[in-house]
């Protein structure tokens, strides 16, 4: 009797040993690889380079579009782009066109980081995901757009 009470000892110690190393060898193969967390961050890095650096080159259009339906109507300081720009750059200097552009790169950076690493992620498995994925992205840019521009006419 003794002796089965051991041999039961020793099959439980066992399979709990056994289940031990079954769960460190699925912990060791979730890992992800150093190549993947560097593909991650690559892609990321990417997509939040490009978002800041395009929204860059257009900042100071975005300003002035900004300035323009802003102004007062019954004191008109510039009527078009090349004036509006002119007057910008003599009153507030190189600054002045880019002022602004750090909340709207702190807004987009993100935002385009994610889309590229959805993006780049979604055309790995198929491309016709990718390119799925890509017309869904433009399909909410439109319609938040359209929210947004609905939202400043109710206002």
């Amino acid at each position: 009797m003794a002796s089965e009470d051991v041999k039961t000892n020793d099959s439980a110690v066992s399979k709990i040993v056994n289940l031990a190393e079954e769960a460190k060898l699925a912990k060791a193969e979730i890992k992800p690889s150093k190549y993947q967390v560097y593909s991650i961050c690559k892609s990321l890095v990417a997509g939040g380079v490009a978002g800041g650096v395009s929204r860059t080159a257009v900042a100071p259009l975005e300003r002035l579009k900004i300035l323009l339906q802003v102004q007062n109507p019954h004191n008109i300081k510039y009527s078009g782009t090349v004036q509006g720009l002119k007057y910008i750059w003599r009153t507030e200097g190189l600054r002045g066109l880019f002022k602004g552009n750090g909340a709207n790169c702190a807004r987009i950076v993100p935002n385009s980081a994610v889309k590229f690493f959805s993006y780049e992620q979604a055309s790995k498995y198929s491309p016709t995901i990718g390119v799925l994925h890509l017309q869904l992205c433009l399909c909410d840019d439109r319609m938040l757009q359209s929210l947004f521009s609905l939202d400043i006419l109710h206002y």
